[in-house]
């Protein structure tokens, strides 16, 4: 493996690499080009430009045909910018970006490598949706969001950006929203943003570029005057020793010059769909690819997470994961608030094919396990229901676990009641104390019961390191206990 993808690996790995990707990927021999092979992504455009010109114009727009400029006259196409007047004569712009891009299916193979490489932010050059289809149609963990110049507002990021959720922020915007306008001066308002208080990006991704050891450049031209304004912007927010990488052939000496002498970059000489394909080969070997649709059977099961909030990062990795594979996840946040949190649990365990438990230090000292897990327990003699432990620290492992856990109990317990008895003194209410104090001593009454239920069952390990394959197992799991038959 080479030093550079050894070194790209290892920076998805530890969620430090960020992938700039562009429209460059690869060759196109766009489906309407026939027997016309365009050197690159320009005189592809140029070509179906023509064609559309020719043959796909609205009728509506055929009284404005004449005066149809020629590709070459659109300084903007030219340049890969969009400008979408709303008049008549120019609707047809915005037709033909929509149309080129619906049409164009050379993306989709390497979309779909790209979709199975566990990238936490993708900031795409591309004005469509077809990055996101992909993802979708391969059941991958994704959300979308973009800059608008029609939106004032920077957008929300309401995730942690990581490789359990790609984030795809489209730059350019959405053809199909109507935003995805970039003339020269929308570009300079997006810089002109980047460099004061109002910013064109929002604060998660400002962070994570900052914390980025490479910023992987796929399929961008470094011949575009705003690409190398881009370039240079993110490599400057950027750590001080980021690695900054453009994977694409230059056309001549003296661009090989630009990107290294002015904008600090390393250009490889190998095309970018031959890197996108030894990135996905070698995060396949160190075995953090993320499985593809095609490999994975839809799994027709219902799972309720049995968690403590404290290990709530884990709990929305693994709903994440099971999601993709076409399971029904039940789990509390899901529920609206005002939710009766024992009717609910109940409901869930009747609903749920499965119920997993994440043991942890945290799990295993909450009020609510005695409940959650006795009912879990029954319902798996009485109803047929499977339960499923996994462990997620070394809790169940620690011999002075137990003893540590009742003396905690007591002191909690010992606590509320001379709250109570506070209280009654002062003729105050305690409505709100007992209930406590009684799912405290129902799990110390129940404690030892619930301990050696864990211990004798065979627990799932999805600790840390351990969790992709501690996944795999769980999910075959699944898999084995929904192919036997009802008792």
């Amino acid at each position: 493996m080479d030093d550079e993808i050894k070194k790209i690996v290892k920076a998805i790995k530890d969620n430090k690499c960020v992938l700039v990707l562009g429209p460059e990927i690869c060759q196109l021999s766009h489906n309407i080009l026939a027997d016309k092979k365009p050197k690159d992504f320009d005189e592809s455009l140029k070509i179906a430009y023509q064609y559309y010109i020719e043959n796909k114009i609205d009728k509506e727009l055929n009284k404005y045909r004449d005066d149809l400029l020629e590709f070459d006259d659109y300084a903007y196409l030219k340049e890969n910018l969009w400008v979408y007047n709303h008049t008549d004569k120019d609707r047809h712009l915005f037709n033909f970006a929509k149309w080129f891009f619906d049409n164009t299916n050379e993306w989709n193979e390497p979309f779909k490598e790209i979709s199975q490489i566990p990238f936490s932010l993708i900031l795409s050059l591309l004005p469509d949706t077809n990055l996101a289809d992909t993802f979708e149609s391969q059941n991958q963990p994704f959300s979308v969001s973009k800059y608008s110049r029609l939106n004032k507002e920077v957008p929300e990021i309401k995730h942690k950006i990581n490789q359990e959720r790609t984030l795809i922020y489209q730059l350019l915007g959405d053809i199909d929203a109507r935003d995805a306008s970039f003339t020269f001066d929308h570009w300079y308002e997006f810089f002109r943003n980047l460099l004061h208080e109002n910013p064109s990006l929002p604060d998660q991704i400002i962070n994570t570029l900052k914390n980025a050891d490479i910023i992987l450049f796929v399929g961008v031209r470094i011949e575009k005057w705003y690409i190398q304004l881009l370039i240079k912007h993110l490599y400057t927010i950027s750590s001080e020793d980021v690695g900054s990488f453009a994977f694409a052939k230059l056309k001549n000496k003296e661009e090989t010059l630009l990107a290294r002498k002015r904008l600090n970059i390393i250009f490889d000489e190998k095309e970018p769909i031959e890197m996108i394909n030894k990135i996905f080969n070698a995060c396949q070997e160190n075995k953090i690819i993320r499985p593809s649709l095609e490999s994975t059977s839809r799994i027709k099961a219902t799972v309720f997470i049995s968690y403590n909030h404290s290990d709530e990062q884990i709990a929305d990795r693994l709903k994440v994961d099971l999601e993709r594979l076409g399971i029904i996840v039940i789990i509390d946040k899901d529920n609206p608030i005002g939710f009766e949190i024992p009717k609910f649990i109940n409901e869930s365990i009747q609903k749920a094919d499965f119920t997993i438990q994440l043991i942890s230090r945290n799990f295993l000292t909450s009020p609510w396990v005695a409940q959650e897990s006795l009912r879990a327990f029954l319902s798996a003699e009485i109803a047929h229901k499977t339960v499923l432990p996994c462990e997620i620290d070394e809790s169940l492992k620690d011999e002075t676990f137990r003893e540590n856990a009742m003396g905690m109990f007591d002191e909690k317990i010992r606590k509320i009641s001379n709250s109570i008895k506070e209280r009654l003194d002062s003729d105050e209410g305690i409505e709100d104390l007992e209930p406590q104090r009684r799912r405290l001593r129902e799990l110390k009454n129940n404690y030892d019961s619930i301990i050696a239920q864990f211990r004798n069952k065979n627990r799932g390990d999805l600790r840390g390191n351990n969790y992709d394959t501690g996944f795999q197992k769980l999910v075959e799991s699944i898999k084995v206990y929904i192919s036997k038959p009802q008792a």
